[in-house]
């Protein structure tokens, strides 16, 4: 898994060994080298605090296809033109969600983010909070989010924005795979 090396590099290019960076994230020396490694699962919370811990964005580690620097296939100006077969994706541990990045990069004041997701059985346990303010868009299929203990069920149309300071997490309840439309500005995950 790129992204995961990716890690790696990001790590040694701060100069952290293992051991500083798990003393950081509260994980041990060995989980943290399973992870860079492409060996263990991390769940998306653990990747979080790893990412915060080295202060880049989660999204940073999504791998573009045979894109030019930043993923972009045009640049004219101030004119940014992502195509889609040049996005930068982010394959979510375990598999049940894709994240593809519709901004170039991070370096702007707003992220975009496409992403299709799986249905799961239960709900995931892990919360995030971070700088911001978050909006979505149910595509197709249906979404739940649930932001500071109250859940909302959204099906296609429906939309919802929430300061990203709030405790957040959210998942696809529904039978078939859903899309969603997110943009978060700051750039901050």
């Amino acid at each position: 898994m790129a992204a995961m090396r990716k890690l790696r590099e990001i790590r040694k290019s701060k100069g952290l060994t293992l051991s500083q960076l798990a003393r950081l994230v509260g994980l041990s020396p060995n989980y943290l080298s399973q992870i860079e490694r492409g060996i263990a699962n991390p769940s998306i919370g653990v990747l979080k605090k790893i990412t915060n811990a080295l202060g880049i964005q989660y999204m940073s580690l999504a791998e573009g296809k045979n894109a030019i620097p930043n993923g972009l296939e045009e640049m004219r100006g101030d004119v940014k033109i992502v195509r889609l077969n040049k996005r930068k994706t982010l394959i979510y541990p375990g598999g049940l969600r894709r994240a593809s990045l519709l901004t170039p990069d991070l370096q702007g004041k707003l992220e975009v983010i496409i992403t299709v997701e799986e249905p799961a059985l239960e709900s995931n346990d892990e919360w995030y909070s971070h700088e911001g303010e978050e909006f979505g868009l149910v595509l197709e299929g249906c979404y739940e989010v649930t932001v500071n203990d109250e859940t909302y069920f959204l099906n296609e149309g429906d939309s919802i924005t929430f300061p990203s300071s709030l405790p957040h997490k959210m998942r696809n309840p529904g039978k078939k795979p859903s899309k969603t439309l997110w943009v978060i500005t700051p750039p901050s995950f």
